[in-house]
């Protein structure tokens, strides 16, 4: 058959494929945060100190616009229609932010870098594991590193298990905000203790 031939049977099978209907919409999820007023705190408005948030490091598995959810011991499905609203590593990295600026109300908390404003004390994450189904499982590595100090004084390790009902996106998302905030809750402490100042 010609390709001059093949032209109307393309246009054919496009024309049915049309009909079957469009893929379905994404849908987009984003995490809750500390309100302000909840954390005892007023965003920081004019403090003194400044604590900046760094780029939080993910495992390359999660690290991507779609939801990635574990269904099994060895497997995963990754949620073509179900979406983060941003990179995740920003996300969450936001989420901390908006956080620690509720929880430690006498600094201005920062994520990106401003260029010319210094900085007090900045905070590392890197999450080591992050599983999301009927439990979302949070595993992360932080520091804070004082202004001029290139190695921590100490490193923490903290895993977080949060029930996510039968692990729908819609429940996984509500069940990682309630992780990063018991990870912010964390921070904060210890960025209120004397060795982090």
């Amino acid at each position: 058959m010609s390709g001059r031939a093949l032209l109307p049977l393309v246009a054919v099978v496009l024309a049915s494929a049309g009909c079957l209907g469009s893929s379905p919409a994404s849908r987009f999820y984003t995490l809750s945060t500390i309100s302000p007023h909840e954390g005892q705190g007023g965003g920081g408005d004019g403090a003194a100190v400044r604590i900046r948030v760094a780029p939080v490091s993910l495992p390359e598995g999660v690290d991507r616009p779609q939801m990635v959810r574990r269904t099994g011991e060895n497997t995963v499905v990754v949620d073509e229609f179900d979406r983060w609203v941003e990179p995740l590593d920003a996300l969450l990295r936001n989420s901390l932010v908006q956080n620690l600026g509720a929880l430690v109300p006498e600094a201005q908390v920062l994520g990106d870098a401003v260029p010319g404003l210094t900085v007090d004390r900045t905070v590392v994450v890197a999450v080591r594991r992050l599983d999301l189904s009927s439990q979302v499982v949070m595993d992360a590595v932080w520091f804070v590193l004082p202004a001029g100090v290139d190695q921590p004084e100490r490193t923490h390790q903290t895993r977080l298990t949060e029930a996510a009902g039968a692990g729908s996106p819609a429940e996984v998302a509500p069940a990682l905000s309630r992780a990063v905030e018991k990870l912010s809750r964390e921070i904060a402490a210890e960025l209120h203790t004397p060795r982090a100042r």
